[in-house]
């Protein structure tokens, strides 16, 4: 099709050509937006679970701490004088609080851990619903311009949405491929 070719008003071959090219490109649009919001609810998702679990690590460090307070609380009083039967009682209580911390710290390492994991998850789906909104910019336009092309009979414009287009299904490629 040249530049300013005559398209005809009967819906000739070329125009049913751009017609259907601009309806794959509507529906390319859909995919990918319906492919961006998965992505945006995925990074949401992530970055709640994340925050979840930065907050529980940290709850687990509180309560440790005010246990670490406590043991030294019952080495104040095993100095002072007390009975033998207070003496088991607090011996008891200090094994509880420190097999309780060694359990902590345990399980925040693992805590900790799976947050970061989580959070870079949630990255990566940031990254991917950015670049899945830039190409559904790139179907967004490609489709006036295609259309113009069918308005004006002015081939340019529908050269112009063509790159578009090969744009859009690049970025979506590497949306989806990319790490």
């Amino acid at each position: 099709m040249s530049h300013g070719a005559d398209l005809g008003h009967g819906g000739g071959p070329e125009q049913k050509r751009i017609g259907i090219f601009v309806s794959v490109l509507a529906v390319l649009m859909a995919i990918t937006s319906f492919l961006a919001n998965k992505s945006a609810n995925e990074m949401l998702v992530g970055q709640v679970e994340a925050s979840n679990g930065f907050s529980w690590y940290q709850a687990k460090r509180q309560r440790s701490y005010a246990n670490e307070l406590e043991l030294k609380r019952i080495e104040v009083q095993l100095a002072g004088g007390v009975s033998a039967e207070q003496r088991g009682i607090l011996e008891g209580w200090r094994e509880r609080l420190a097999g309780k911390n060694a359990e902590y710290e345990k399980e925040n390492q693992g805590i900790q851990e799976e947050a970061k994991r989580t959070k870079a998850t949630a990255e990566h789906s940031a990254h991917r619903h950015h670049r899945l909104e830039y190409a559904e910019i790139c179907f967004h336009v490609a489709v006036v311009l295609c259309s113009l092309t069918l308005l004006t009979q002015n081939s340019f414009y529908f050269r112009i949405g063509s790159v578009l287009s090969a744009g859009g299904v690049a970025i979506v490629a590497w949306a989806l491929l990319g790490h």
